[in-house]
């Protein structure tokens, strides 16, 4: 019995185009340019400074909506939600994958559209927003998710799925998380060279500001090379302390990597170092761990699902000196960074994106054919 070819809208405001973008666009290409094989997909997504309207990435239609006002750096954001619906409303389509955005979550797409629309959460930070721009968003986020109107959730994590339950009681969830390509699976050569931070130069999420804490109180006394990789609104900010407590040498800036670039920087640290403060999946931590690298990170509920003994090791939260001692008793046993490495690359191979991919494609038949048989 051959599947059904389905029209699938795919809604994320994230792109690969975005300079300082994060795993979910990355996410977003990897599974649909598997599924485009056998399915017709468009992603609707934002605009970005120099990004082309429309344009076709291995099978997969990117058509962009949104302007940009000069001087208004949400402009493009809130426009592309503003747009959204509407843009739903006229494509034909059998199913909708809604991501959910911040600041406010939900896009409210089942209000526009007669076929299911199934929620992936990525993205969870409502306290952290409403603190930033003193907005409630996490008020909006429950009123929508009262109208019972989400009933298909994808979620990343079993923690995830707690989180949301209880908000959304009658929802069918499926636990769908991130992946890894062939390339990202790196044989061990050496030791390493230094402690790798990969990710977007945000203090406050990121803890990057806890990370330079801990080379100040334990790894900089024990001459510990980090080497921070990213791009972010806090880069000229953190070279400035960097250089103010005298660690420039130590600790080194390399902006963002891509490709071969990612691939060398991951081969020649020894183990990677994720001080967030909070993360919903934690992409980063995968890589570390394809590339048989260990990982020291805090105690963060949907990190753990991911990083966890025996190939990571996890610091009292928020714990700046206990994280550099964790980074630090790793650093002095590199025989024993090997052997974690090797068995969280093992872990690593069964979160191959052909795998993700199929899972998350099963979940869309499964909805399509219930939604089906009850019209």
């Amino acid at each position: 019995m051959s599947l059904p070819r389905l029209r699938i809208v795919h809604a994320d405001t994230d792109d690969l185009e975005n300079p300082l973008r994060g795993g979910q666009p990355v996410r977003t290409f990897s599974v649909n340019s598997r599924l485009a094989k056998r399915h017709d997909i468009t992603v609707l997504t934002s605009v970005y400074k120099a990004s082309r309207r429309r344009l076709v990435r291995e099978g997969v239609r990117y058509r962009r909506l949104g302007l940009r006002i000069p001087g208004w750096g949400l402009s493009p954001h809130l426009s592309f939600m503003a747009f959204l619906g509407p843009a739903i409303a006229r494509m034909p389509h059998d199913l909708v994958v809604e991501e959910f955005t911040p600041p406010v979550g939900f896009n409210g797409l089942v209000w526009w559209t007669k076929a299911p629309v199934i929620l992936n959460v990525q993205w969870y930070f409502f306290e952290q927003w409403e603190k930033r721009y003193h907005l409630p968003f996490s008020r909006w986020m429950k009123r929508v998710a009262r109208t019972g109107r989400y009933r298909h959730i994808m979620v990343q994590s079993d923690e995830m799925r707690r989180e949301l339950q209880p908000f959304l009681p009658n929802a069918t969830f499926c636990k769908v998380p991130s992946g890894v390509d062939d390339q990202a699976f790196i044989q061990r050569s050496s030791e390493g060279e230094y402690v790798l931070f990969l990710g977007r130069l945000d203090i406050e999420h990121k803890g990057l500001d806890l990370l330079l804490e801990a080379w100040l109180k334990v790894c900089g006394s024990r001459r510990i090379p980090l080497v921070i990789a990213g791009e972010g609104p806090a880069r000229a900010r953190l070279e400035s302390q960097v250089r103010d407590a005298g660690l420039q040498q130590l600790i080194r800036f390399i902006g963002r990597v891509e490709g071969s670039a990612k691939r060398e920087i991951l081969e020649r640290c020894r183990l990677m170092v994720m001080p967030s403060r909070y993360e919903t999946f934690g992409i980063a931590a995968l890589e570390a761990m394809a590339a048989a690298k260990p990982v020291v990170c805090f105690s963060i509920p949907h990190l753990n699902e991911i990083a966890m003994d025996p190939w990571a090791v996890h610091a009292p939260m928020l714990d700046a000196a206990g994280l550099g001692h964790a980074v630090a008793e790793l650093w002095l046993h590199p025989e024993r960074c090997a052997q974690m490495g090797e068995q969280g690359q093992a872990f690593a191979r069964t979160m191959h994106w052909d795998q993700i991919a199929r899972r998350q494609e099963d979940f869309y038949l499964q909805i399509h054919a219930s939604h089906h048989e009850k019209t």
